[in-house]
């Protein structure tokens, strides 16, 4: 198993990662993927890629689009 960071639009279906950092000082933006329980160090799955992103984060599904999902940096998970 070995880890590389990417942003998490990068992520192919399927694929899971940890996030390591939010890379935004947009404080909206931060205040919704918080909101959304997507913080450093939680995991999260790709469910989709389109039309908008789509994370299984815990017991959650949670969609963004592009520009949010960009700002996610994640520790890749390669099976």
């Amino acid at each position: 198993m070995i880890n590389n960071l990417m942003p998490s639009d990068q992520l192919k279906s399927r694929q899971e990662g940890v996030v390591a950092e939010l890379t935004t000082n947009n404080k909206n933006t931060l205040r919704k993927l918080m909101s959304m329980g997507i913080l450093p160090g939680t995991s999260l799955k790709v469910i989709q890629t389109f039309p908008s992103y789509v994370f299984q984060v815990g017991y959650t599904q949670v969609a963004v689009d592009k520009e949010i999902a960009s700002v996610i940096l994640v520790n890749a998970i390669n099976h």
